[in-house]
């Protein structure tokens, strides 16, 4: 899953999302050197990746991409699987996409002092040009995608791929919505909430 997905799975607590956002780059036992409820918010970004990765309704998301981009389909499956949560946001948010967009953007700035420099960086990129705005449009995507494609160590043509998510769209909205309430089970489960 994408920065959008992480996001909303943290369930609206500061320190899970900031754990989250640093899941990004934070590897191996160094998720130990932060307080425990950022940790915790960490180990729940390596879950989220792991269990997306595994989830045989996202290898099938992957297989109708797989022929065009290789090993680069997972990646374009969790970019498109942001621009469907958004699209559907009202099914699992209360919160209007606007509000907590920005509630995150805020959230990120403040801890800024926490990250990592890649992460320093990265974030502020994020903020100022709206990455999870872009992420609600093809424009966003196609651009997001050619953002990606240029930083991969192997040439390839992903940014293309926004053909494919205007073509198969209903596929992938439906593998979407068929995945998407077991991921937010799973990590329920692992956060300890109950309701």
């Amino acid at each position: 899953m994408n920065l959008v997905a992480h996001q909303l799975l943290s369930f609206n607590n500061p320190e899970w999302q900031i754990g989250n956002h640093l899941g990004e780059v934070i590897k191996a036992k160094k998720y130990l050197h932060f307080p425990e409820p950022i940790q915790k918010g960490i180990l729940l970004h390596r879950l989220i990746d792991s269990y997306t990765d595994a989830h045989e309704v996202v290898k099938k998301s992957s297989t109708l991409l797989h022929k065009d981009y290789g090993k680069y389909s997972p990646v374009i499956v969790d970019i498109f699987y942001d621009f469907i949560l958004i699209k559907n946001w009202d099914k699992f948010n209360e919160v209007p996409f606007d509000i907590f967009k920005a509630n995150c953007y805020k959230l990120f700035m403040q801890y800024m002092d926490l990250y990592p420099p890649k992460l320093k960086m990265m974030t502020k990129a994020l903020i100022k040009n709206d990455w999870f705005a872009a992420y609600s449009n093809y424009d966003g995507i196609e651009k997001t995608l050619r953002g990606l494609s240029v930083r991969t160590t192997f040439q390839n043509n992903m940014y293309m791929a926004v053909k494919d998510l205007y073509i198969k769209e209903s596929e992938f909205e439906a593998n979407f919505m068929n995945f998407f309430p077991d991921l937010t089970h799973e990590c329920k489960t692992f956060l300890g909430i109950t309701s």
